[in-house]
């Protein structure tokens, strides 16, 4: 009798180990959301035929170590030739972009007049996370152009342009929002590489 009482009571803690061990893996609830932010002239859908907007991404439940990955379907409805940066911002919580990192599939070369690409948005978590149980944060789309000066190619006058704000921030004196190409608020080499691997493009 004793043996059976100290038998079930191992299975008992077992079981308890088990549900511990499942709720450490997951997060538990499915609020696991971002907003999609664009301007007015890129188009983000679900499909290839763009009749289904795209205003938010739900993760869903995820578990430690996973890579979750959602497509998405851009079309330039503009009038002019674009490239397309994302970046994100407004973590909630603050702390969870540490063991959160999102990523794209994307190339970064031109999206023509019309043209529709398929990129694919992935959210690698962290085997380490802990103590989260929900979180969301902004995905932005930031449209940029390595046609510094808009004379229709890549050129050194483009280079020299982002050269000479090069190490500006938001707010200083020689920080020019056009050669911010990542819209980070700042000019540095991601900046600078995005305008030396488009050099000698033309027709943009």
């Amino acid at each position: 009798m004793r043996f059976r009482k100290s038998f079930g009571l191992i299975l008992f803690l077992v079981a308890l180990l088990a549900i511990w061990m499942v709720s450490f893996s997951f997060w538990d609830f499915t609020s696991n959301v971002s907003a999609v932010e664009k301007p007015a002239y890129i188009g983000v859908y679900w499909d290839d035929t763009c009749s289904s907007s795209v205003y938010s991404i739900d993760w869903g439940v995820v578990s430690l170590g996973e890579i979750r990955e959602v497509g998405v379907y851009v079309r330039n409805e503009g009038d002019e030739t674009l490239f397309l940066a994302l970046k994100t911002a407004n973590w909630d919580p603050e702390n969870a972009y540490r063991y959160l990192r999102f990523s794209w599939s994307w190339d970064e070369d031109a999206i023509h007049v019309g043209q529709v690409v398929r990129i694919v948005q992935s959210l690698h978590v962290s085997p380490s996370a802990r103590g989260i149980t929900t979180f969301s944060f902004d995905i932005i789309f930031v449209p940029w152009s390595p046609d510094i000066d808009g004379d229709g190619d890549v050129d050194m006058r483009d280079l020299a342009k982002v050269a000479k704000c090069y190490g500006s921030k938001e707010g200083d004196p020689n920080y020019e929002s056009i050669c911010d190409l990542d819209g980070d608020g700042e000019i540095d080499m991601s900046d600078v590489t995005r305008v030396v691997r488009m050099f000698g493009r033309t027709g943009l």
